[in-house]
């Protein structure tokens, strides 16, 4: 039983913080790994709470909730690199730099779980519809 909720956190911990360090280098933008994995830990951290308060409820209410928890995060993660990432020339990334980086990372995390779900949903509906 653990040993799939530890595989859950590792593979969360270390795709937020590679998606964090491959939209830093898109933007060439400097962010330390110990950042990376900090943030990712709030982000892991954050998701689990909010999966545990909307676990019970209706699907409209879990929309609602995730929709607030990427609000939530994407403000975070702002003010989060603003003074803990670098831009181009050296400075630190201020609010619109920081704000740049996560909605890269938030929409490269939305393309690449399309880009695996769709592809999955399809081949899955294909293999286990019932012959006609």
């Amino acid at each position: 039983m653990i040993i799939p909720w530890l595989a859950f956190v590792v593979m969360g911990l270390l795709t937020c913080a590679g998606f964090v360090k491959i939209a830093a280098r898109l933007l060439r933008y400097k962010v330390s790994w110990k950042s990376s994995f900090l943030f990712a830990v709030i982000v892991l951290v954050l998701v689990i709470f909010d999966h545990a308060l909307a676990f019970h409820h209706p699907m409209t209410i879990r929309i609602v909730h995730a929709v607030v928890l990427l609000l939530v995060l994407v403000i975070l993660g702002s003010w989060f690199f603003s003074g803990r990432g670098m831009n181009r020339g050296g400075t630190v990334l201020g609010w619109g730099g920081g704000i740049r980086l996560i909605a890269l990372v938030f929409a490269m995390m939305a393309v690449v779980a399309f880009a695996i779900v769709l592809p999955a949903q399809v081949f899955l509906t294909k293999q286990l519809s019932p012959p006609h």
